[in-house]
């Protein structure tokens, strides 16, 4: 692209040169409801943070942890399931439980009367470290969370958005909890 045609604006700029676009909703409406989901995102950044700095002594990660949660309550269980139950990808859990194996947390093993299946059981290792984390997860709650009734709102309004988000969408569109649309995993 010649410097001419770029100054003129004739020809949009390559990456390199790409400034940031203005904002396209005009509307205050609009405009909010980005800086509604500008600010969660930032927020869950730095509470991932806060979390990953108190799990990290127990070698357990935020998804670790959401696996160990459902395997002290039901186990053995298959990759497939755990996918399934906390909404990933069975490659993000797979990898997730990796982590949680070479920690001893879980043991992974084939199901017996499936031999395609893999299952994932819980350890007294991970026993603890759940338990621990536990601990970990309710002081740094307290640490971060504001007073009981902005507590209960927040609740109230972000489940609502969640549920928002959950719902099919008309004439065909896909929600946003599921891009891709229905597929088996």
């Amino acid at each position: 692209m010649s410097a001419e045609a770029y100054r003129a604006g004739s020809v949009a700029p390559e990456f390199g040169n790409a400034m940031p676009a203005p904002r396209v909703p005009s509307d205050a409406v609009a405009e909010t409801a980005v800086d509604i989901i500008s600010s969660l995102m930032r927020t869950q950044r730095m509470l991932s943070s806060h979390l990953n700095k108190a799990f990290s002594p127990y070698g357990v990660s935020w998804a670790g942890y959401e696996i160990l949660q459902l395997l002290v309550h039901r186990h053995p269980i298959s990759v497939l399931t755990l996918a399934r139950e906390l909404e990933r990808h069975w490659t993000s859990i797979a990898h997730t439980v990796n982590g949680l194996e070479r920690a001893g947390h879980v043991i992974r093993y084939r199901n017996p009367s499936y031999r395609r299946e893999n299952l994932v059981e819980i350890t007294d290792s991970g026993i603890e470290a759940c338990t621990q984390v536990n601990e970990a997860l309710a002081v740094t709650a307290a640490v971060c969370s504001p007073d009981d009734d902005t507590a209960l709102a927040l609740l109230t309004g972000l489940g609502a958005f969640e549920a928002e988000l959950r719902r099919p969408r008309q004439n065909g569109a896909r929600s946003v909890a599921d891009p891709v649309g229905d597929r088996p995993m």
